[in-house]
């Protein structure tokens, strides 16, 4: 990073434990999902199972199709009765409003499929920050493959190097890895492959610790911003 001045240009996010404190909620609602099928999934097995649309993560989850759309239902289920649950991390609003009001392009990669991906970004009145959204069943691929962070960088005619990432899961991590694109990655207490842990400019547990970085990173960093 140059003196006084920051080297991203553009900062895309992530939603579930990201911005969305929704991890607990979408973990239990794997777990409970696919319990009636085959023993119940501790944390580290949904962990590993999350990327691209929910119904990929109950296909792995599974170990196949058998059962997935009984799953599925069973997972948009508890989610619809449980939709208030989720609350933006302490920061979140802050930190994407100053960030905008400076002018960075802002986007979202998520796994998550485009309408709870809406719906969730119209509740919390985000919609109008991110451009592009980019969602689990848009592309062909999903993460961990690169297509939809690099597609963003793309659009906003910047090199991958200019372009922050944050995320928190290992696909996140994978992800950013494979598209050489600089990433801070939230923990959230939990233990990082080492071949992962070496990409991240910079790892936190806790959310509100990464927004302060990104806050320090670029908003201070720049002058003019803040």
């Amino acid at each position: 990073m140059s003196a006084g001045r920051s080297r991203y240009r553009g900062v895309v996010f992530d939603i579930d434990g990201t911005l969305l404190d929704s991890m607990p909620l979408v973990m239990k609602g794997l777990a409970l999902a696919v319990e009636a099928f085959r023993p119940r999934p501790d944390r580290r097995e949904v962990m590993g199972s999350l990327g691209g649309p929910s119904e990929d993560c109950l296909r792995r989850l599974l170990g196949g199709d058998g059962h997935v759309a009984e799953a599925m239902g069973r997972y948009m289920e508890f989610l619809h009765a449980h939709r208030d649950s989720a609350r933006l991390f302490r920061g979140a609003r802050q930190l994407v409003a100053d960030l905008h009001a400076a002018g960075l392009p802002l986007g979202i990669w998520t796994g998550r499929e485009r309408t709870w991906a809406v719906a969730e970004l119209q509740a919390h009145a985000f919609e109008a920050f991110f451009s592009p959204v980019i969602c689990g069943d848009d592309l062909p691929s999903h993460k961990p493959d690169p297509a939809g962070l690099l597609q963003i960088a793309a659009g906003w005619r910047l090199a991958a190097a200019e372009v922050l990432f944050v995320g928190d899961s290992d696909q996140d991590l994978a992800g950013a890895r494979a598209g050489g694109v600089p990433m801070v990655a939230i923990r959230h207490g939990r233990e990082i492959a080492p071949e992962l842990l070496a990409h991240p400019v910079a790892v936190f547990d806790t959310a509100p610790e990464a927004y302060a970085w990104v806050r320090a990173a670029i908003l201070d960093a720049t002058p003019g911003l803040a």
